[in-house]
């Protein structure tokens, strides 16, 4: 112990802290500068790329492990694409189809064929030119995700087609990613049959289909299975962490085992636990777990931006950004017009698809290693990257004007179908379900509510929607939990919970997302009425004080007290 006190100063060296200084001065620098980026109307991911390139090789200073970082930075990927495929049911990928498929096929096509043709005009190679053009094909999923939440886009049938979008393109990069060495071939003239091409493709789709056999049978019972019993026990640590451990099992398992990727696996984790009626509760858990590690996606980005890059090769760096920003917005308009969906529909999906990201990287450092793609190119995809995520949010800012002028389209609520009907009902918010609960559900049908019930017991939550009643399992006080309980939306709120605590914190987030929404409480005891008085709630109702009641009324029938 001594030792350590007379030690000299730390090192990321000295006691393998390489991790340790990457958060302490990563998250220190990114939540500095995404403040001062929020401070100025512009998303905070700029302050966390401009964070990621301060601690870089290419800026002076203190300079991170980027290999430890991009590990860290997969995590993210990881925990964000779970995030995707727990709210994007299968049916809306179903949904979507019509327009995800050819849309995502054409605009790649048309992306990748401009950027090649423009870089070989340049003076690079045709097979340079057709990687660069394969890897910014694609957008980036954890920028497309964050860019619609910022927006409230992402559960609108445009955020449902977005991501169905990209899914594909994930899809087709993988399956390019997997054919790369077939593909190489051609590009340096050697003689490839059309007979090993498909054979290869069609061992990518059957392993596929059988990984999502697998996943949405039989996993899908197991997974079941695990989180509810977990759920049984209460503990919120030990859900989360049989969430984590659930997703990335499934994430590297669907690697190692399917070859597909391991953000490919994470989506189908998310899916199958978007099946459960344990749904709701894992989102929230996995929250804030995957905002650290996304804010560590971007901080690897920054790390990578060279600046000279930009200024040695500035005919490339402008080319490939002009198909990002340009080219690739207009194809997926166009298509989407072509499709008769509407302008807003199509402005929607093309500016959210107007940037590339990480599947970029992986496309384009697996090129390297085969001798196809210079490392220049490298940097330039790197720092497009980073100006498109940078401008990307910033394009949001002129669609109202745009939506406004050109209008939604004649074929908008045609396209909505898969969306849930409103009932038109006034909507009320019942948190616990003991019998207490289960009256007060009767009361408010009755009298034409439509209740959503949360309760912390996972057999009450399943019997509820087996019986196609709203339900949601987990813990009330969650800010998170009580947005996807649409409680902004509800027209009252009733808590049949006896502790007051729990009671408190739960109003406590209440009022935070619905200021004026009435509420009625209850409590066991007079001496706490005080404390929800003080959290202006409407009506408390007190156990003691109720009981008092009966007992006065019971004495009053039997005759033993004067009538008044």
């Amino acid at each position: 112990m001594l030792s350590l006190l007379t030690s000299p100063l730390l090192t990321p060296e000295t006691y393998n802290l390489k991790i340790v200084y990457i958060l302490t001065v990563g998250f220190t620098l990114a939540s500095i500068l995404g403040y001062l980026s929020q401070r100025v109307k512009l998303s905070p991911i700029l302050g966390y790329l401009l964070a990621g390139y301060a601690i870089g090789p290419f800026f002076p200073g203190f300079v991170a492990d980027l290999v430890v970082s991009e590990q860290l930075a997969e995590i993210g990927v990881i925990l964000m694409m779970f995030g995707v495929g727990l709210h994007f049911k299968w049916q809306d990928l179903v949904n979507v189809k019509s327009v995800a498929i050819p849309g995502a096929v054409g605009q790649t096509l048309i992306a990748s064929t401009t950027a090649a043709i423009l870089i070989h005009g340049i003076g690079w190679s045709w097979e340079a030119g057709v990687i660069i053009g394969l890897s910014i094909g694609v957008a980036s999923t954890v920028v497309l995700v964050r860019v619609l939440s910022d927006q409230n886009l992402l559960d609108t049938p445009q955020g449902h087609i977005a991501v169905g979008w990209l899914i594909v393109e994930d899809v087709l990069t993988v399956i390019a990613l997997i054919l790369l060495p077939t593909i190489v071939d051609f590009l340096k003239g050697s003689y490839v049959s059309m007979q090993d091409i498909l054979l290869s493709v069609v061992m990518i789709m059957v392993k596929f289909v059988i990984l999502a056999a697998v996943m949405f049978t039989l996993g899908r019972k197991i997974v079941t299975y695990i989180l509810v019993r977990i759920a049984r026990t209460r503990s919120n640590e030990l859900f989360t962490l049989t969430v984590l451990a659930l997703t990335f099992v499934i994430a590297t398992g669907s690697a190692f085992l399917f070859g597909a990727s391991i953000a490919l696996g994470a989506f189908i984790a998310g899916m199958v636990i978007g099946q459960t009626d344990v749904r709701h509760q894992a989102s929230v858990h996995a929250s804030s777990m995957k905002d650290a590690f996304v804010v560590i996606f971007f901080l690897s980005v920054g790390m990578l931006f060279n600046p000279m890059a930009i200024v040695e090769n500035f005919a490339l760096f402008a080319s490939v950004l002009f198909v990002i920003l340009i080219i690739k917005p207009l194809a997926a308009l166009l298509i989407v017009l072509l499709l008769r969906y509407s302008w807003e529909t199509g402005l929607t999906i093309a500016l959210a698809l107007a940037q590339i990201g990480e599947f970029s990287f992986i496309l384009a450092e697996e090129a390297i290693k085969f001798d196809v793609l210079p490392d220049e190119g490298f940097d330039i995809i790197v720092a497009c990257a980073l100006v498109s995520i940078s401008i990307n949010p910033l394009l949001f800012k002129i669609t109202d004007c745009l939506k406004l002028y050109f209008g939604k389209g004649p074929d908008d609520g045609e396209r909505r179908e898969h969306i849930k009907a409103d009932t038109g009902l006034p909507k009320a918010v019942i948190v616990g379900f003991g019998p207490l609960g289960q009256d007060m559900s009767k009361t408010l049908e009755n009298n034409g509510f439509l209740p959503l019930v949360i309760d912390y017991n996972v057999d009450t939550i399943t019997k509820l929607i087996e019986e196609n009643r709203e339900a949601v399992y987990g813990d009330a006080s969650s800010l998170a939990l009580l947005e996807i309980s649409k409680l902004t939306t509800a027209s009252l709120l009733i808590i049949t919970l006896p502790d007051v605590i729990a009671t408190s914190k739960i109003i406590q987030a209440a009022r935070h997302l619905n200021p004026q929404i009435p509420i009625l409480a209850r409590i066991c005891y007079k001496e706490d009425q005080q404390l929800l008085k003080d959290l202006d709630v409407n009506f408390i109702c007190c156990d003691e004080e109720e009981v008092s009641k009966a007992f006065n009324e019971a004495l009053l029938k039997l005759n033993l007290v004067p009538g008044n």
